[in-house]
């Protein structure tokens, strides 16, 4: 199965001048559940209706591509407008974040087991409420799920049904998730994680380590599916957090063997990192590392398309760069005059992909997201 259309998406990821900019904002399962009125409790129950409706809203908001995202099947039940996630004898076992990332507040963390392949494919699906890993022991108990483990799951089958029904309208980006300082977080909690980039440095490797074997394998498998263009994620890795001594020591070697495992196993591979917030002080290793694409150019991180541009030249894609707040509170004028902005920042000659700065919130107006189109368009247009 190849990977979808020949498109400018995968055109300006190379480098290449395209007819237009593309457009791909980070759109995922809640705003699109607002675009196609879909119940998120559905989603949750059903974690193919989260692949479905990413593309519905995509092909309806006209985007280049869609990211798509894997949860586990969770049976819920309702309390008091509450959501509870229950396990087979039907006791409660966390409470469902759904204002924000759908993830279970598990009330036990024994049920948080990091040597179930299963958990780990799944792996930022639950939260516990204390740290699970606490040695380089514990560390090495983290299992590492593999091709088989992601087919049992039912992700191929789940992933060609989305690329058969909407392969021609839309690009589709794999989704290896975080290797690094969120992969870390899951376990250690946000302040835990901070102390033991000081504290406890062989802990934060050992860790890390395990979360850059699944990403590779993460990777591999969607790669031979077709699907060409790989998302990591470190949301956490940015300088608005860490510095960029303890990025360039915990971050940037597990990005670099990555990159590196990934190209080799395809020529093909396309690979960005999705780091909100300040990159601008590390953007230099990012390309260093082996990264195709620099995403998502959070204005909110203090600086612009255009800064990131002047910093990495040409060697590499861009993509992102309109800010998020303008998306959610702005007119689509607004939007569109950022986005102009954006475009001509980046050199409008290709290797630049349109987006929001970070993940769009979930009650957008979607007026706004055709605003971004519309503003590749005009710019089009007006280029001519």
């Amino acid at each position: 199965m190849g990977n979808m259309k020949n498109s400018r998406f995968i055109a300006a990821l190379k480098g290449e001048k395209t007819d237009r900019i593309p457009v791909v904002p980070k759109i995922w399962v809640d705003f699109s559940a607002e675009v196609t009125n879909t119940d998120l409790k559905d989603v949750i129950r059903d974690p193919s209706i989260a692949l479905k409706i990413i593309a519905l809203a995509g092909k309806k908001l006209e985007l280049d591509a869609v990211r798509q995202f894997h949860f586990p099947a969770k049976k819920i039940v309702e309390e008091k407008g509450e959501i509870f996630e229950i396990n087979k004898s039907g006791k409660k076992i966390g409470k469902i974040d759904m204002a924000g990332g759908l993830s279970t507040y598990l009330f036990d963390s024994n049920d948080y087991n990091i040597a179930d392949p299963y958990t780990m494919a799944y792996a930022h699906s639950w939260t516990a409420p204390e740290p699970i890993i606490n040695s380089v022991k514990d560390a090495e108990l983290i299992a590492v799920p593999d091709s088989a483990v992601f087919d049992q799951l039912g992700w191929g089958e789940k992933q060609k049904a989305v690329i058969d029904e909407f392969g021609k309208d839309l690009d589709f980006i794999g989704n290896c998730d975080s290797a690094t300082i969120a992969f870390y977080i899951a376990f250690r909690g946000i302040n835990n994680a901070m102390m033991d980039l000081i504290m406890q440095p062989d802990l934060v490797h050992a860790v890390l380590e395990k979360g850059t074997l699944i990403a590779i394998n993460k990777g591999k498998y969607w790669l031979d599916m077709g699907i060409n263009v790989l998302r990591l994620n470190d949301s956490a890795g940015n300088m608005s957090l860490i510095s960029p001594q303890h990025w360039k020591e915990f971050v940037f070697p597990y990005i670099k063997t990555i990159c590196s495992e990934l190209h080799n196993y395809n020529k093909n591979a396309t690979i960005y990192c999705h780091i909100c917030g300040n990159v601008l002080p590390i953007i230099d290793l990012l390309v260093d590392a082996g990264l195709d694409c620099i995403a998502p150019l959070d204005p909110l991180g203090g600086f612009t398309v255009k800064q990131a541009r002047e910093k990495v030249g040409i060697n590499v894609s861009l993509m992102g760069g309109v800010n998020t707040l303008t998306l959610f509170n702005g007119s689509p004028l607004d939007v569109m005059d950022e986005s102009f902005e954006c475009i001509s920042g980046a050199s409008p000659d290709g290797g630049f992909v349109l987006g929001s700065g970070c993940v769009v919130p979930r009650n957008t107006p979607q007026e706004n997201i055709l605003a971004l189109v519309n503003a590749s368009k005009h710019y089009h247009l007006l280029e001519n």
